[in-house]
This record gives C-alpha cells, sequence and structure tokens, in this order.
C-alpha cells in the first residue's frame, strides 16, 4: 500500500462528496493502481453519491476503483469469534457454571460481537484493510481514500489500533465481572462440591492460547498505527463559518500524534456572481470570506483547496463526481500533487 488519504471534519460540510470526487480523480490519473474508497461514516452515502448500490461487499465502480460501506458488526463478529469463543470457554470452565444453567446462557447471549463498541468495530475492520487482510483474497489497494466520522469518532479510529488490546482485556474483565457478580450469591454453596472437578490444566492452557491472541491484537496494532504514521494523510474539510472552522482546529489537535495533516478542503463557498445579485447571498460571502481569511491564517503552511457551491451540476453518479473533481483540484492537478500536496 502506498497512501492511506483520510478525510476528515465536521458532519455536513461535503467530507463524503469531496472523498468520492477524490477517489474518482486519482483513478483517472493513476489507471495502473487499485483505489479503495471506503465510508466509516454510520450514515454511509457512497452508494449516492455514485448512484449504485455498494453496501457491506466490494463493489468495482470503474476499472480500478473499489467502494466499500462496511457493516461493522458482520467484520467484529469474523474478527473476534475466535477470541469469544475461547474466552466464553474459560468462563463455561469456571466450576459453578455447570451447577448453573441459566450462567451458561447468560455467557451465549451477552459476550458477542454485538456488544462490542461501535468504535472497535470499525476500527477491527479498518485494520483488516490496511493489513492486507483484502476482502477477496485478490484484491490489495495501492491507495485507500477513507471517508471518515467526524472528529470524536474519527480520533477513536486512530487511538483503538494502539490501545486496542486495552480495550478488549478491560471489556473481557468487565464480562468476568459480571459473570462473578451473577455468581457471588450461590458460588459459596457449591465450592466445596465442584473444586474437585475443575481441570485446571485445561484452563491454564486455554488461558496461555488466550494470552497469545492478544499479544497477536497487540502487534497487529502496532503495525496498523506505524503503517497510518508513515503512509497516511489527513486532509480537513470545513466551510468558511466558526462551528466548523473550529471543529478543524481540535481535529488537527486531536490526531497529531497519529497522522500528518497535509491538506485542508474549504467547501461551499458562495460565487461571487451570485452575491453579487443577492443581498443575502452578499452577507453569507462576507462571512466566509473572513473564515477563508482566518482558514488561511491558521493552516497557511498547509495546502489548502477550495470549492464553490455546485449550482450547474449536482455531484453524483460518475460524471457529477468528475465535475466535482474538477472544481476541487482544477482540471490540471497531477496525482502527485493530491496524493502528495505538501510537495507543492
Amino acid at each position: 500500500m502506498e497512501r492511506i488519504i483520510v478525510l476528515g471534519g465536521k458532519g455536513g460540510v461535503g467530507k463524503s462528496s469531496i472523498s468520492a470526487a477524490t477517489a474518482v480523480r486519482l483513478s483517472t490519473l493513476l489507471p495502473e493502481k487499485r483505489i479503495l474508497i471506503i465510508s466509516f461514516d454510520m450514515a454511509h452515502n457512497l452508494s449516492d453519491l455514485f448512484d449504485t448500490e455498494i453496501g457491506n461487499e466490494l463493489t468495482q465502480l470503474t476499472q480500478n476503483l473499489w467502494g466499500i460501506e462496511p457493516d461493522a458488526n458482520a467484520f467484529a463478529e469474523e474478527y473476534t469469534k475466535e477470541l469469544i469463543d475461547k474466552l466464553k470457554t474459560l468462563m463455561k470452565q469456571m466450576p459453578i457454571v455447570g451447577f448453573i444453567p441459566q450462567i451458561e446462557e447468560y455467557i451465549d447471549t451477552t459476550f458477542t460481537a454485538d456488544s462490542i463498541p461501535l468504535a472497535l468495530k470499525n476500527a477491527m475492520f479498518f485494520q483488516k484493510i490496511l493489513d492486507a487482510e483484502d476482502l477477496t483474497q485478490q484484491i490489495q489497494f495501492d491507495i485507500v481514500v477513507a471517508d471518515f466520522p467526524p472528529t470524536g469518532n474519527m480520533v477513536a479510529l486512530f487511538e483503538i489500533p494502539e490501545d486496542q488490546v486495552k480495550i478488549v482485556l478491560k471489556y473481557s474483565l468487565n464480562f468476568y465481572n459480571s459473570i462473578k457478580g451473577a455468581m457471588r450469591n450461590v458460588g459459596k454453596m457449591f465450592r466445596k462440591f465442584v473444586a474437585p472437578f475443575s481441570d485446571e490444566k485445561k484452563r491454564r492452557e486455554l488461558g496461555v492460547e488466550i494470552v497469545n491472541m492478544v499479544q497477536d491484537l497487540e502487534e497487529r496494532g502496532e503495525r496498523i498505527s506505524q503503517l497510518i504514521h508513515d503512509i497516511g494523510s489527513l486532509r480537513l474539510v470545513t466551510i468558511a463559518e466558526k462551528p466548523s472552522f473550529e471543529e478543524i482546529k481540535r481535529a488537527r489537535d486531536l490526531t497529531s500524534k497519529y497522522i500528518d495533516l497535509d491538506a485542508v478542503h474549504i467547501n461551499m463557498l458562495t460565487p461571487k456572481k451570485y452575491a453579487d445579485n443577492c443581498d443575502f447571498c452578499h452577507k453569507l460571502r462576507a462571512t466566509q470570506l473572513r473564515y477563508n481569511e482566518e482558514i488561511r491564517n491558521e493552516f497557511g503552511k498547509l495546502r489548502i483547496w477550495k470549492s464553490k457551491k455546485l449550482v450547474d451540476k449536482e455531484p453524483i453518479g460518475l460524471d457529477g463526481l468528475i465535475y466535482l473533481a474538477n472544481e476541487v483540484y482544477g482540471k490540471v492537478a497531477s496525482a502527485k500533487e493530491i496524493l502528495y500536496p505538501k510537495s507543492y
């Protein structure tokens, strides 16, 4: 994998549209590269933008562009099944469980992929893609364009590969404690009868297997964190208004330890020709120009791309996304300029 482009910022500023337009432009400029556009926002809308059903499976959109709107539950279940099964087995081998069938049922129904936090599920899928565990066993992508959720959840996606082991262990410990709590009132009653029947050796061996799996998670998390740091490129999308401007400042500060911020997109600017003939548009443009200047002062060392409100063509389908890409990057921007904006 050569480059991971992440687009983030406040909701409603056009992250998904610019993500899709960026992927389409790169697929056109780099026909020999395999490119993936992926949505991590809970409210997926890549299908709407490309005007084709994408969903949870890799969908080929052009000769060298694929898209996916992952079902975090499905991938979390696949990713964690072995670990969860071993943890369940270990818990069920606690002597008291054999005497209380309700506890075994509680373990089966409570300790599942559905109960894993959404941010962890998304991070598991993100790791699956980045760790070359491709979904078809055939495609290994050269470039990934990722449409990330607003800042809080975006930060979680960066944090989890680094802290995944802590999260998994904390989650498992909390569950284990809930089992102990459920048995507390009856445990003493059966302890002297069940102790001779416990298979301590088997439990120790299973415990070692779980520790090995957790160590693998840790190593994987370290690989992914390093990969994001080495080839990741964050682009923050904003509109020229105060709430969105403040959001990208927070996003910059909160993500700086994980990924390099390379560019800012200022989106939805009102064209001057409309501001000259509309009092409301004139006032709106005046506010936008003020915040446009503040954004430039704050992020002036980065590449800043600007795009206007699209009044001529809706960015839907490949034609619409090509139109938007021309609006965002101009018709002459090179692939290297988009991939490595700090160099230009």
